[in-house]
């Protein structure tokens, strides 16, 4: 008798923690995050989607903010539509020149030059390691304009990608924007396979789940809980975006944060909003 009522509070729980995240339990979040992020104004934006009911929260959610590495996301994307497209090989190899090494992440910069790397291999190394030699190398192949028309047909209209370095900061011009809406619905869209076929999504989703920035949302949760994020990190300007595999079910999350005079301060953001709405969304199932 025992055993049978374990094994029914046991179903019990399963079933709850499968319940899904509706409109009612999505008012009790934005509450939440209303009164953790309002008093910060217009220093940080969050976009929350729930990848099973697509049930949305946002606080600033469709406000342009700098991208930062965040960027880095729709260049990966249109890399592996174009070559889906048979527009671009992936395993089309590009010498590394002294003159185009940059500062910042990545490996490329410490590397002697004259060697050769895959377009895949560039990809990899733009998320795992935010490599932003990498980055101008793979967005000179797709060239601007053509990662921008991608943005655009696949709906992120306010996302623009003009800085091949990632390393632009005001008051220079040619700075990349975009919004956590739209890097929330980038991260929906990705893990739905709707941007590339399952082994190329497979692929993308690895080189986030393997990126080894790992200050913003994977701090706010528990230990063990996977996560597939880009973080963007430049002068004044501190993101993360990604896909929370939680026990109740997946959401893609984009916190966005600028104006901050210390960057710690915007990292305890990030992770407070991490830790509230991943509490939010399980206790919500329960």
């Amino acid at each position: 008798m025992r055993k049978i009522l374990v094994i029914f509070f046991l179903f019990l729980l399963y079933g709850a923690c499968q319940a899904d995240f509706t409109e009612s339990k999505a008012v009790l979040l934005s509450q939440k995050l209303n009164e953790f992020v309002l008093p910060f104004g217009p220093k940080v934006g969050v976009c929350f989607i729930d990848l099973k009911t697509s049930q949305q929260v946002d606080i600033n959610g469709h406000r342009r903010f700098l991208a930062a590495s965040v960027a880095k996301l729709p260049v990966m994307a249109a890399a592996y539509h174009l070559a889906e497209s048979g527009l671009v090989n992936l395993e089309k190899k590009i010498p590394l020149r002294k003159e185009d090494k940059l500062g910042g992440s990545g490996v490329l910069q410490y590397i002697k030059p004259n060697r050769y790397y895959t377009l895949r291999n560039l990809a990899r190394l733009m998320i795992v390691l935010s490599d932003n030699t990498a980055t101008r190398l793979l967005i000179r192949e797709l060239s601007l304009p053509t990662i921008n028309n991608y943005c655009q047909l696949i709906g992120l209209t306010s996302t623009e990608v003009v800085d091949e370095t990632m390393l632009n900061e005001p008051p220079q011009k040619k700075l990349n924007y975009t919004t956590p809406y739209e890097m929330a619905l980038f991260c929906a869209k990705l893990k739905g396979g709707l941007l590339a076929n399952k082994k190329s999504t497979s692929e993308m989703l690895a080189y986030m789940k393997n990126q080894k920035y790992r200050w913003g949302i994977w701090k706010g949760l528990p230990r063990g809980v996977k996560v597939a994020d880009k973080t963007g990190n430049i002068e004044g300007v501190l993101n993360d975006v990604g896909i929370v595999y939680s026990p109740a079910g997946n959401y893609s999350l984009a916190v966005f944060t600028q104006g901050f005079a210390k960057k710690r301060e915007a990292r305890k953001v990030i992770n407070k909003i991490s830790q509230l709405v991943y509490c939010s969304y399980l206790a919500a199932e329960r």
